[in-house]
């Protein structure tokens, strides 16, 4: 009888980078002649997805006895007790959950939700028999509670289809951050660079792409800065795009700026580096390891100081520094190599 070897997740909704990594890891799992499903709370089943996945409470219809689960945790749910109860043997993959200390200015709710989510971490010690994180960064938090060794797999990901950058011949510096609307991304110091830029006579554009559902007050306070620095033709805000949009945005970008505050791996970053991009990061969660050398890499973020180390990146002498270290990462983080590595943890993982 073929073992089965399930994945289980708080919620699934297209263009989000756990649930594509779900659904990538299931061809893998299923590519090693293992049975694999993938079950998920269903108070959070996007419609567009729902055929393709089971609610958590079928388990027990669908798994057998000897199945084993993966737990994608980046928030505390229902699902992960549900099956637990029910699973041979489970392991915990950590994507990490936002510290609520970054949200309860503009998202009380998701600051309630995410305090709980870290804390209740800690319960699955003692209950889940193997241990997975998308870095080391996560890694770590995942030991300090007293979870198995980890092992550090990455994240999966379908590759977008990058244009070939071409100069846009408009003379304006265009500034790129791709990520969901909310303060721990840091969309404000975005804003506060760009504003900085413009005082020193530069002719930029900021552009930022994600969804900021659930996340109105921060986008108001983040419309009000703009006003206040008077950079409203210098900052377009845009919701979350498709493949092909997104792609394009890469392309006509000169630097990816990320400013952000707390990240587990940070998918934009290696979009960025495949597109050839220059990067401005602040060195703040996984960002230092999925970035490594591909970027410069920032431990302060004064607005001044990281307009200056975005004209020296565009300038390209700064950024071509880079270029061998672009290469390294992209070769780590690529879907061959997080694909060995998620099956030697599978492997494992079957043997408990």
């Amino acid at each position: 009888m073929t073992a089965g070897v399930h994945q289980v997740l708080a919620g699934i909704a297209g263009r989000d980078a756990i649930s594509n990594h779900a659904r990538e890891a299931q061809r893998v799992i299923r590519s090693m002649g293992l049975r694999s499903e993938i079950f998920v709370d269903d108070e959070h089943i996007s419609p567009e997805l729902a055929r393709t996945v089971h609610a958590h409470y079928d388990w027990s219809a669908i798994a057998r006895p000897d199945d084993l689960a993966i737990l994608h945790y980046s928030i505390d749910s229902p699902a992960f007790e549900h099956v637990l109860g029910q699973a041979r043997g489970a392991a915990v993959h950590y994507h990490n959950v936002t510290p609520p200390d970054l949200l309860w200015r503009d998202m009380p709710h998701l600051a309630a939700q995410c305090r709980d989510g870290r804390e209740h971490l800690a319960r699955l010690a003692g209950r889940v028999v193997a241990s997975a994180a998308d870095s080391e960064f996560n890694g770590r938090e995942m030991e300090a509670v007293g979870l198995p060794p980890v092992s550090v797999v990455g994240i999966l990901r379908q590759p977008l289809d990058i244009p070939a950058r071409k100069a846009r011949g408009d003379g304006t510096l265009r500034m790129l951050f791709v990520g969901r609307g909310v303060p721990n991304k840091c969309q404000h110091d975005l804003i506060l660079t760009t504003g900085a830029l413009v005082e020193a006579g530069h002719d930029v554009q900021l552009r930022l792409v994600g969804s900021w559902g659930g996340s109105r007050s921060y986008l108001e306070r983040c419309r009000r800065l703009v006003q206040l620095l008077g950079i409203d033709d210098e900052v377009v805000v845009l919701d979350s795009l498709d493949d092909d949009e997104l792609a394009r945005e890469y392309a006509e970008a000169d630097v990816f700026l990320c400013l952000s505050e707390h990240e587990g791996y940070c998918v934009p970053l290696l979009e960025a580096m495949s597109a050839d991009l220059p990067i401005v990061a602040f060195d703040a969660g996984a960002v230092p390891e999925t970035l490594g050398g591909g970027g410069l890499l920032l431990s302060d973020k004064t607005p001044s100081l990281v307009a200056e180390a975005v004209v020296a990146v565009a300038g390209r002498a700064l950024a071509d520094t880079t270029a061998a270290g672009r290469k390294v990462q992209l070769a780590h983080h690529s879907a061959e190599a997080t694909a060995a590595r998620l099956t030697n943890f599978v492997e494992g993982l079957a043997r408990c």
